[in-house]
């Protein structure tokens, strides 16, 4: 931990069960009040029970033992008990006059002016420069990007701590979109390594993690008993602080470690296949004031589905939708090209050739597709006078479809994944925004309403075929269906 705080502004910490996770953050946060003269430091906790029970209580224990007691004077003041925590909820540390105040996320959501005017950290540090410490952050971008101008002036560090036993939240997530692993470490419980310092270039932060042997007062041996048996990602996040879902996932199952393919093998052995062995799809979201949603999928002849372009795709257009406050946004991706309809039919046989598949059957929207424009032309008719014939997609409720979805991503996690242990449904690397809103879509309404499109996609595509989802055809049954027009 300390090694990263010295080489970015901000590291986020995960930690297994009884790992020291709060008490090795409260450490840093002593360490640097102790060393410097004349700061401030902000530390944010879930609300006033917890930052007196835990998060005051664990920087409490780090105090020096000469000012473990009531302390008064011009420079400094210090009064504890275990039943307040410290008066005011805040200290000042007589040696160096450095001010540390403790609040809480509510506050913050109460009131969001609450930090205007300061300037946390240190202006001339002798050693550690944190201005702010967030212990189990569950909230968005709100709070950190409030705090990152009041950290700027005087350049010091934002430390923040996060258990995952309930998976990830979203803000979270943009740490851990596409780390970068630095460290690993064996991990006897798992027999195998895993990241113990990872870089994420979404934030230009570091993350560490803290594994629950690496503590000798935690119980460690009580865990392991306790765990043996579990299943791989249980034993994951409890002793090794490794996240392995999102909080608010409709497809729980779903895990970027094994169903996000590239041309690489993945830790299974698992590359995305040839796509001359798949039968091709192509989904289409249409909306009036965004861009259109597309995915395009093979299926093998076992019946698995891989995913492997998404339109707009991230790399190219941006995030289709971004985490705020107080809800998901639409993002750069969604902004409207002004393609018609002769542009699209151009954009989609361009990609096609791009990836060169020959697509048996298209299904778009069956409310948005079956809408008539004031000539009375619905879509259906427009991209079939171009060229392309679409099938309307299932009506059935979202609901229907969710469960649909989740049998595409079951599979036993008590046992070695292969052949007969696996989920059905992959995705390619490539496809961020789709991944995205795998991970974070929630059917919250208005609040992810953002994410929406391409979740919409994925079941539209699972639905197809009378909610059997999309068949495999061999070569020779392609001679009649593998022409650009048709009916529907």
């Amino acid at each position: 931990m300390r090694t990263a705080l010295g080489e970015y502004d901000e590291v986020i910490t995960f930690g297994g069960n009884r790992s020291g996770k709060t008490t090795g953050c409260a450490k840093m946060v002593m360490q640097a009040v102790t060393e410097s003269e004349d700061g401030h430091v902000v530390c944010f906790s879930q609300n006033a029970d917890t930052s007196v029970k835990v998060q005051q209580a664990a920087v409490w224990e780090m105090m020096p033992k000469e000012f473990r007691r009531k302390t008064k004077s011009i420079d400094g003041y210090i009064n504890f008990s275990m039943q307040n925590g410290f008066t005011g909820s805040s200290f000042i540390f007589p040696d160096t006059r450095t001010r540390v105040d403790f609040k809480t996320y509510t506050q913050f959501s109460n009131n969001q002016t609450i930090l205007e005017g300061f300037e946390f950290g240190f202006r001339n540090p002798q050693g550690l420069n944190i201005g702010a410490w967030l212990d189990e952050y569950l909230g968005d971008a709100a709070l950190v990007n409030t705090l990152r101008f009041r950290l700027a002036t005087r350049n010091s560090k934002m430390l923040l701590g996060f258990t995952p036993i309930d998976g990830y939240t979203p803000f979270v997530n943009d740490y851990l979109r596409g780390a970068e692993t630095l460290e690993t470490k064996r991990a006897e419980l798992l027999n195998r390594t895993v990241p113990v310092r990872q870089y994420s270039p979404e934030r230009d932060a570091g993350i560490v993690y803290l594994h629950s042997d690496e503590n000798p007062f935690g119980g460690y041996d009580r865990i392991a008993k306790d765990l043996r048996g579990a299943n791989e990602d249980t034993v994951m996040v409890r002793a090794y602080g490794l996240p392995t879902k999102s909080m608010t996932s409709l497809l729980p199952n779903f895990s970027p470690e094994i169903n996000v393919l590239s041309e690489t093998p993945n830790k299974y052995g698992m590359t995305f296949p040839d796509k001359k062995e798949l039968a091709w799809y192509q989904v289409v979201d249409p909306a009036f004031a965004r861009n259109y949603v597309s995915i395009w999928a093979g299926v093998s002849e076992n019946e698995e589905v891989f995913i492997r372009r998404e339109w707009p795709d991230r790399d190219t257009y941006g995030e289709w939708a971004l985490f705020g406050d107080p809800k998901w946004r639409y993002g750069p991706a969604s902004k409207k090209l002004g393609f018609d309809i002769a542009a699209y039919v151009e954009l989609f046989n361009e990609i096609e050739e791009e990836l060169g598949i020959e697509v048996i059957e298209r299904i778009g929207d069956s409310r948005f597709f079956a809408k008539e424009n004031e000539s009375n032309v619905d879509l259906f008719t427009s991209f079939y006078d171009y060229g392309l014939s679409f099938v309307p997609s299932d009506g059935q409720t979202e609901a229907i479809g969710c469960t649909a979805l989740d049998e595409w991503f079951t599979y036993n996690p008590n046992y070695e994944i292969d052949e007969a242990n696996r989920p059905r449904c992959y995705i390619h690397k490539d496809c961020g925004n789709l991944i995205e809103s795998i991970i974070s879509y929630n059917a919250a309404g208005k609040k992810d309403e953002a994410l929406k499109d391409f979740f919409d996609a994925l079941r539209y595509l699972r639905m197809s075929n009378a909610g059997l989802g999309p068949d495999y055809f061999a070569d020779y049954h392609l001679e009649t269906t593998m022409t650009k027009k048709g009916g529907y």
